[in-house]
C-alpha cells in the first residue's frame, strides 16, 4: 500500500469510508494559488480519476492530518450521512502524539474556541485518554533534563477548527508536528533527530450504523511508516 496516496477501506453502493494521507487535500482549496498547485491531488479527485465516481465528503480532515473519512456515493445517503453526524450518530476517534505528560489518564478539555476571524465563540469538548507515555534521556527545554511525550485516544465531542490542535495547545501539551499551534523546539527534535515527519495526529477509527442496512461499521486506519516508527519508539 502507497501511503502517499488515498486507499478505499470500505465501499459498496451506498458509501465509501477513504484512507486519506497526511499532505492530501480532501477536496481542492479554497485559495485560488493553492488550488492551482494541488491541480487534482485531492480525494474527490483521486476518486474521480481511479473510480470514477463523484461521491460527496461527510465532514473534513486538516491537509496535515492523516486518517479515514466517509464519503456518500447517492444524495439520499448523503443527506443521512450528515443528519448523522450533526445528531453524533457516528463516532469518530483520533489518536496523537503531544508534548508531555497529563496529570490524569483519562479527561475532558471543556474550552471555548474562537470559530472565525470576527472572534465567534463556541463550546469545544474534547475527551482524551492516555494510551502510553514515554520520558526520553534528551534535554531540549533546559528546565528539564528529560522529555516526556504522551499517546492519547481522542473523542471530539464537538467538531470545531482545529479543535484538538488547539485545545491540546491551550492545555500546554501541542501536539507533536504542529506547525501552527505546537513547540518548534520538539518539532525539529522529533523530525531531525526521531525521524518522524509531520503532525502526529490521525483519525484512527470510525463506528457507524450503516445508513441504509441494518449493520454496524467499524473501521480502524492502517498503520502508515510514520506510526510504525511511533509505535516502536512507544513500546
Amino acid at each position: 500500500m502507497n501511503y502517499n496516496l488515498p486507499h478505499i477501506i470500505f465501499e459498496d453502493e451506498h458509501l465509501i469510508i477513504l484512507y486519506k494521507p497526511s499532505l492530501y487535500y480532501v477536496h481542492p482549496p479554497e485559495n485560488k494559488y493553492a488550488k492551482q498547485q494541488v491541480g487534482r491531488n485531492t480525494c474527490l479527485h483521486w476518486l474521480e480519476d481511479h473510480y470514477n465516481l463523484k461521491p460527496d465528503p461527510i465532514h473534513r480532515l486538516d491537509f496535515a492530518t492523516e486518517g479515514l473519512i466517509i464519503f456518500g456515493k447517492t444524495r439520499p445517503v448523503t443527506q443521512k450521512l450528515n443528519l448523522m453526524m450533526r445528531s453524533r450518530e457516528i463516532q469518530k476517534y483520533y489518536e496523537a502524539i503531544v508534548r508531555g505528560w497529563f496529570p490524569e489518564s483519562y479527561g475532558k478539555i471543556e474550552l471555548a474556541l474562537e470559530t472565525n476571524q470576527q472572534g465567534l465563540i463556541q463550546d469545544c469538548v474534547t475527551v482524551y485518554s492516555t494510551k502510553k507515555k514515554i520520558e526520553l534521556n534528551t534535554t531540549i527545554n533546559s528546565s528539564f533534563k528529560t522529555s516526556r511525550y504522551s499517546w492519547l485516544d481522542l473523542d471530539l465531542q464537538t467538531g470545531r477548527w482545529h479543535q484538538i490542535r488547539r485545545h491540546m495547545n491551550r492545555v500546554s501539551h501541542p501536539v507533536i508536528g504542529d506547525t501552527q499551534h505546537g513547540d518548534t523546539r520538539h518539532n525539529k527534535y522529533f523530525r531531525e533527530i526521531l525521524n518522524i515527519e509531520g503532525l502526529c495526529l490521525k483519525a484512527n477509527r470510525i463506528k457507524m450504523a450503516h445508513p441504509i442496512e441494518n449493520k454496524i461499521i467499524e473501521l480502524h486506519c492502517p498503520v502508515s511508516p510514520k506510526w510504525e516508527i511511533i509505535q516502536k519508539l512507544f513500546n
